[in-house]
């Protein structure tokens, strides 16, 4: 029984020896890593890292819901540079903006936030904000969000003109009442034969 654990010790040991001798004693040195990248100089845009990481991520199958998947290929579909070409506001910011500074009611785009929040003006003077979503902007020539590609923001306040029409009265001419009903205007289009 000794000799079997005696035996085993010595082919052990010679198994190890063998490792040590046989591996490059350069391989073995093993390289200090630093706790921070090296200094970038000032033309490095962080922004593309970001994106890198984002989209360099490899997830399991099945483990983002089809949903989430859209969602996260929707923002590679936008062209332009997030918070460079266009604004990406998450929440609706305090401006300056009043209803009571306008003529008329109507929708007004926001230049201070790059027109990516507008506002709604009641014809009793009430104040509504909103937010368009991410890649869009307010368009004041057609009062809607639009691809921020579409929108020309330093404009918005010369187009606010516009909304004169939204509420004006139509004009009635005088000359021509309304047609009233009559019995012989019924009888004249249900008896015709």
């Amino acid at each position: 029984m000794y000799s079997c654990y005696s035996l085993r010790a010595i082919v052990t040991v010679a198994i190890l020896i063998d490792v040590c001798l046989s591996t490059d004693s350069d391989a073995r040195v093993r390289k200090k890593e630093t706790k921070f990248p090296p200094p970038q100089d000032d033309n490095y845009d962080y922004s593309d890292e970001r994106n890198n990481q984002l989209t360099n991520i490899d997830t399991p199958v099945g483990f983002l819901s089809p949903s989430v998947q859209e969602y996260l290929e929707l923002g590679k579909a936008i062209p332009g540079r997030p918070g460079t070409d266009y604004p990406v506001l998450g929440t609706i910011p305090y401006t300056n903006f009043y209803c009571d500074n306008q003529p008329f009611p109507g929708f007004f785009a926001d230049p201070e936030t790059r027109c990516q929040s507008w506002h709604y003006c009641d014809i009793d003077g009430r104040q509504t904000t909103f937010l368009c979503p991410n890649g869009t902007q307010f368009n004041q020539f057609v009062f809607s969000c639009d691809w921020w590609f579409n929108v020309r923001c330093e404009l918005s306040k010369k187009l606010y003109l516009i909304n004169a029409r939204l509420y004006g009265r139509p004009k009635v001419d005088p000359a021509q009442p309304h047609r009233s009903i009559t019995r012989e205007l019924l009888e004249n289009i249900f008896n015709d034969e």
